[in-house]
């Protein structure tokens, strides 16, 4: 039960930064360096809760244990991204001032890309996980 309520946990959080919060702060046109400072601030906060949600999947979970470590993965990969764009964006400042063909900031956009690219991934991977070690929801 624990172990569900975790994933399930888990599960919806990054759904919640996927297609809610990423769509909504970094398709601005305005103020982009101040909602890309807002965005890091919750995918960090996100992070700690989703490497907890999945530390209890893997330690209350019998036979899913095999799948929290490839989740785990998956998100330590993504927070190496988030880290390495953390330190990029440093480097470029002031985002909103940098013009759009900058090659500093053509290569945070991509790697910005890639980043949620790995966020959809894991949720893919989460809902796969999911649907085989619980039947997809039958029972409680």
């Amino acid at each position: 039960m624990l172990d569900r309520l975790a994933l399930s946990i888990y599960i919806g959080t990054l759904f919640c930064i996927v297609f809610i919060v990423a769509p909504i702060l970094l398709r601005t046109e305005e103020n982009k360096n101040i909602a890309g400072r807002f965005y890091g601030r919750i995918l960090w906060r996100f992070y700690k809760l989703a490497f907890l949600m999945l530390m209890v999947y893997l330690l209350s979970s019998d036979d899913g244990r095999i799948y929290a470590i490839p989740l785990m993965v998956g998100l330590a990969l993504n927070s190496a991204l988030s880290l390495y764009l953390k330190t990029l964006k440093k480097s470029i400042g002031d985002i909103d001032k940098v013009p759009y063909s900058d090659r500093k900031r053509t290569k945070f956009r991509r790697f910005s890309m890639l980043s949620t690219l790995l966020l959809i991934l894991n949720f893919v991977i989460s809902i796969l996980v999911y649907i085989k070690t619980f039947g997809g929801g039958n029972g409680v």
